[in-house]
């Protein structure tokens, strides 16, 4: 984990804001009181006792945001993304924590390599940073990596992100390593990322998501599934949830708001692994989150430079980028649709993701870590990805008018973001 280093010396009051803590069932207007990096007042507060007001009529304020799921290209690749660029857009979307995924140049097969990164987090985030291990040697499936030495370095779990575990007895032998251990695995069950996709690449989820839920029931491992996108892989993890397993699902903005017909033919914005799916799939996900059968929502954020995306379709690397917009798309498509109200998204966009990753705790309630996402639910603004703090332009939401926007966000009591000014 990468730590705030500024303790923050001003006490800032967020005065006359709607306070949303789905932990606590809170939904009431207030105030809150920042003191020292915590929070040391909820309620009518009066402005003589802070050296900072910040106005907060017709905002949400709730426990910071959390995405478990991004690639900030660091280490090797930092011309996509750095490690200050993208916590800079993930504090422009309103997180105040994400944990990176291990795919990178090195691959993060080692616990020093997992420590030697967080260290230059450290020194460089405006948000704090976690850091996933890759589940096997150079991510090849072929053996696992030391998970001891994983989780005694600081990863917060472990990934196969990239390319799925082919083997079954090494996912088995994984499996049990995480659960001995306690780090939990996040497994990618698609098709191999370096691979063109093919007629047949939509059967790899349920069958990988299928065959690894059989192998965690053997072990009674918790299993975590990255990006979600099939009917057939969300009826397995019900089945599996019914069966009080300890299985957990998290899916993307894109999935949950774009279907293959929304893509224009040839534009490589749209090229993502997970693809983009059936009308029936792209509800299917909303339903399921929406009852709970997928736990979390992750942006998935993977940018690339805007040569690479324009190199043609079929040569084009896949993923998109999505902390800048994922609230947005969130908001647009499921709270003022009506299928989520507000507690059930700040439940899969905070809640869940910080449990699920054992992060510390954070409550809109005196005593915890001032870790807080101010938005706007019915700010409508339109999607420009020329103005994104990250470096990669790779937005399959641009020109798109969205409902909802952070307004700020605050980390260890201080503002990461205040309307749209990274600090």
């Amino acid at each position: 984990m990468a730590t705030i280093n500024d303790k923050a010396k001003q006490t800032i009051l967020l005065q006359g804001g709607r306070l949303i803590d789905p932990q606590l069932n809170l939904d009431e207007p207030g105030d809150v009181l920042i003191k020292e990096g915590r929070i040391a007042a909820i309620g009518a507060i009066l402005a003589q006792e802070a050296s900072e007001v910040f106005p907060a009529k017709g905002l949400i304020i709730c426990p910071g945001l959390v995405d478990m799921h991004v690639h900030f290209r660091s280490p090797g690749e930092e011309q996509k993304e750095d490690l200050a660029s993208g916590s800079a857009a993930a504090a422009a979307g309103g997180f105040t924590a994400v944990a990176c995924e291990p795919n990178t140049h090195p691959i993060l097969d080692s616990g020093v390599m997992v420590r030697q990164l967080i260290e230059k987090a450290n020194l460089q985030s405006h948000i704090y940073l976690y850091v996933k291990g890759c589940l096997t040697l150079a991510g090849q499936g072929d053996a696992v990596v030391d998970v001891a030495e994983m989780k005694a370095y600081g990863a917060c779990a472990l990934s196969s992100d990239g390319d799925p575990v082919e083997d079954p007895a090494v996912m088995k032998t994984a499996l049990a390593e995480c659960r001995k251990h306690g780090l939990l695995p996040t497994l990618h069950e698609e098709a191999s990322g370096r691979l063109p996709l093919t007629e047949n690449s939509h059967l790899r989820e349920p069958e990988l998501v299928r065959r690894d839920v059989l192998l965690a029931a053997e072990n009674r491992s918790p299993v975590h599934f990255s990006h979600i996108s099939t009917v057939a892989a969300v009826e397995t993890i019900r089945l599996a949830k019914l069966h009080g397993m300890a299985i957990s699902a998290e899916v993307t903005p894109h999935h949950l708001s774009l279907c293959a017909e929304d893509a224009p033919f040839g534009n490589a914005n749209f090229k993502v692994n997970p693809p983009l799916r059936s009308r029936t799939d792209r509800e299917a996900m909303k339903k399921a989150l929406a009852t709970g059968i997928i736990d979390c929502i992750a942006t998935d954020h993977a940018p690339h430079t805007p040569d690479e995306k324009a190199a043609g379709y079929e040569a084009a690397p896949f993923g998109v980028i999505g902390l800048e917009t994922s609230l947005g798309v969130v908001l647009t498509e499921l709270y003022h649709t009506g299928m989520m109200s507000l507690q059930q998204i700040i439940t899969a966009m905070s809640v869940k993701p910080r449990k699920l990753l054992s992060l510390p705790e954070v409550q809109l309630a005196e005593g915890f870590p001032a870790d807080i996402t101010l938005f706007d639910p019915d700010l409508e603004w339109p999607v420009d990805p020329q103005r994104f703090h990250s470096k990669g332009r790779n937005c399959p939401f641009a020109g798109r008018l969205l409902k909802g926007r952070p307004i700020a966000t605050i980390v260890a009591g201080r503002f990461a973001m205040k309307e749209g000014e990274i600090l």
